[in-house]
């Protein structure tokens, strides 16, 4: 069953993290197949005050987000991550499924 992982955060400079991080990051998500399913820097909150940036991937399993989430090749750009945005909040779920 697929699962989601579920950015929330603000960047604090999209050029930086375009060329630092997204050019990286996303062979290594392909290589986990994962699929951007959403990615928006300026989201429209609805509700409280919510980071500005919203990302959903899509993965095969909730283990392939962990090994994902673990992997080596991550680890670094995890930090540029971290120190190019404010605010982070990630989540995993999985796919709903009507019971």
């Amino acid at each position: 069953m697929s699962a989601y992982f579920i950015l929330m955060h603000t960047v604090t400079d999209q050029q930086k993290y375009f060329e630092d991080y997204v050019s990286k990051v996303l062979p290594l998500l392909a290589q986990h197949k994962a699929e951007i399913v959403v990615g928006e820097f300026a989201a429209t909150p609805l509700q409280g005050a919510p980071p500005e940036a919203v990302v959903v991937v899509r993965f095969p399993s909730e283990q392939a987000v962990r090994d994902f989430l673990a992997d080596p090749v991550y680890q670094p750009l995890l930090q540029i991550r971290l120190s190019l945005t404010k605010n982070a909040q990630a989540v995993m779920a999985p796919e709903f499924k009507m019971p």
